[in-house]
Parts: C-alpha cells; sequence; structure tokens
C-alpha cells in the first residue's frame, strides 16, 4: 500500500544515502542560483543522483563483487539540507566493502545486459533479468572476482555497444561488445584489457562516437579528446595512448566520457576542490599532452575526478542519470584557474 511517488536518491562517496521527493525542489530557469543542498564534508561529494520511484528497486554493486537490493521506499526519507543515513546501517557491508555502481529498475527491462569491468581489465556480460531474483539479506554474487581485484563499473547495455576501458597509465582500449559471450552471475568474466604491471583499469564505459574522453592526471593535466579517435581494437590488447604523458604529467587520476555543458570536479589529495565546465578543456586529438587544468600546491596531487550530478551545467553521466528539473543538491568550494594554453 505504498503510494507510487517520484523521489530524489542521491549517494555520497563517503557512503551516505537518503531519499526526498521531487516536488521538495521548485522549477527554476536556467542560470537561477539553485537551493542550498546537502550538508558535506569538505572532501565528500554526491556520487550517484537519480529520480525512481517509490515502486522501484535499487541494486547496489559493490567492489567485492556483490549485489544487494533495497526498494525506493526502504531508503531513509530526509531534506534537502540532511546528509542523510550511512549505507553501512542499511546493508552488511564487510569493513572493505564499498557502493561501486547504482542502478534503478522497476522490472529489470530497462537493458539486455549489464556489462562489469574490474581493476585488473576482467570484463563480463550477463543477462540483466539475472539479477531478478529474490536476493539473501547478505546479497548475491554479481560477478566472480579473483583475489586483489576489485569492480571498477557496472553500465546498461543492449549488447551491440563498443566498450571503452581506461587505465591509471594512460592507456584506452576501445572493443565490440559481441567479441564478450554472456555468461552467468558467479562468472568472473575475460580479460578486456591487458595490463602492464604496475597498472589498472579506473573507468569502464559504453563508448558514442559523438561524446568526448576526458582524462585528468595526477599533477592537474587534463585533455579532452572525440570518442572517434579511439579505433576499435580486438578484445584483450594493451590499447592505445589517452595522452602524451610524461613524468612531469603523473598517471591518469580520473577518465570519464562527457559532452558539451558537462561540469567536473576535481579534488586534490590536500583537500583542494575545483569545479569546471569540460567545455573550459579544450577539445584536442589523442597525441597530445593538453593543458593544466588545476594547480596544485607543493606537494599535491589530484585524487578524484567526479562528475557534477544534478546540476543545470551537467547532463547524465555513467551510472548517475541526472534527474530532469533538479537544481544543484551541493555547493562545492572552488577555486578555479584558466587553463593553460595547450601544450
Amino acid at each position: 500500500m505504498i503510494a507510487e511517488e517520484d523521489m530524489v536518491i542521491a549517494i555520497t562517496k563517503s557512503g551516505y544515502i537518503k531519499r526526498l521527493p521531487v516536488t521538495s525542489y521548485r522549477e527554476q530557469r536556467r542560470g537561477g542560483i539553485g537551493v542550498m543542498g546537502m550538508e558535506l564534508k569538505e572532501d565528500d561529494y554526491i556520487e550517484h543522483l537519480f529520480v525512481a520511484s517509490t515502486h522501484d528497486y535499487i541494486l547496489f554493486f559493490t567492489t567485492v563483487g556483490k549485489v544487494y537490493r533495497l526498494k525506493v521506499h526502504e531508503l531513509p526519507l530526509g531534506s534537502r539540507q540532511s546528509k542523510g543515513r550511512a549505507i553501512v546501517n542499511l546493508l552488511p557491508f564487510r569493513q572493505d566493502e564499498y557502493v561501486r555502481a547504482v542502478i534503478a529498475t522497476r522490472d529489470f527491462e530497462e537493458a539486455k545486459y549489464l556489462l562489469f569491468a574490474t581493476k585488473k581489465g576482467m570484463v563480463k556480460k550477463t543477462e540483466f533479468a539475472a539479477y531478478n531474483t529474490p536476493l539473501k539479506a547478505d546479497g548475491i554474487i554479481a560477478i566472480g572476482m579473483r583475489e586483489d581485484d576489485e569492480l571498477v563499473g557496472v553500465r546498461l547495455s543492449h549488447g551491440l555497444d563498443d566498450v571503452l576501458m581506461v587505465s591509471r597509465g594512460g592507456q584506452a582500449i576501445r572493443f565490440r561488445q559481441q567479441d564478450v559471450r554472456a555468461m552467468g552471475r558467479p562468472a568472473s568474466g575475460v580479460q578486456g584489457m591487458r595490463l602492464r604491471a604496475d597498472d589498472e583499469v579506473i573507468e569502464v564505459d559504453i563508448a558514442k562516437d559523438d561524446a568526448d574522453l576526458l582524462v585528468v592526471t595526477e599533477n592537474g593535466w587534463g585533455k579532452r579528446t572525440r570518442v572517434s579517435e579511439y579505433p576499435v581494437k580486438g578484445r584483450g590488447g594493451l590499447g592505445v595512448q589517452t595522452a602524451k604523458l610524461v613524468e612531469a604529467k603523473g598517471k591518469l587520476a580520473g577518465a570519464r566520457i562527457v559532452r558539451d555543458g558537462y561540469a567536473v570536479m576535481l579534488i586534490s589529495d590536500g583537500g583542494t576542490v575545483i569545479r569546471m565546465s569540460v567545455d573550459d578543456v579544450k577539445r584536442s586529438g589523442r597525441a597530445t599532452q593538453g593543458v593544466i587544468v588545476m594547480r596544485l600546491r607543493e606537494g599535491e596531487r589530484v585524487s578524484t575526478l567526479a562528475p557534477v550530478v544534478g546540476s543545470d551545467e551537467e547532463g547524465p553521466v555513467g551510472d548517475s542519470p541526472r534527474a530532469e528539473g533538479v537544481p544543484d543538491l551541493e555547493r562545492p568550494v572552488v577555486e578555479n584557474g584558466s587553463p593553460e594554453p595547450e601544450a
């Protein structure tokens, strides 16, 4: 007898979750100042923001390869300003387990497959309907995780898309999803990307030629390149370079598929936060070094590249679709500088 109502669900990087009615946000014209949002710690940010009905399921995929399920109406109801409740109080996570991806569904028919990728370069495709099963209180296996590996991302797919995987060492591989056969839930998958000894996968997404791949290095350099510049290769290779990385630029701190008008946040390990539009990063070829996107204090490094979800400047990114008509839910500190000319 739960009334059907659209809810905004917000989940922060540190693991706090809440829901509140869409009607809590009045519609505003573009360019407004928004309303006061969640009160977050300095180094926290909203990682997932989406709209779902109280009758929908929310699937929580964790770093250890498990999936948990709750109905939207079972999530804690909060106010605009509250940060919500810790997910560990709702789900029986173990100490080293964190949410990596969240997917909302009504009947498990929004897509044909779920695509999984791990930091060791494994990739797996499983029919979405396979997760429409009664879940134990402590969740079920979503993907068989090998030793010293962890889940990087989960994407909905119709099975005909290209997959793009990006590594911390600046390599990217694009391959056809048909090269990955469908497997059962407990399977660990196949090699999607071959990695060098000290490398790991940091991002996986569906490749769209009309989108851009934004990469940012630990030392604050970034670049934006058309996804169409990344050639389709066979699965299991080393891929191609995303940027002309040298020691002074550092390894990649993050990578995201973006479109014009999107906004991102860069966070340093010293707690500095910068919010910027991806339009400020000039689109360039795959072989270029990029431009300075964040000036760092001595000893600091960029630790996180995150989408700004729920703002008028940003569209849907990854598994956090934008809620239409929902103003900005967070107001991070901005310490922005002008990009350097292209090197």
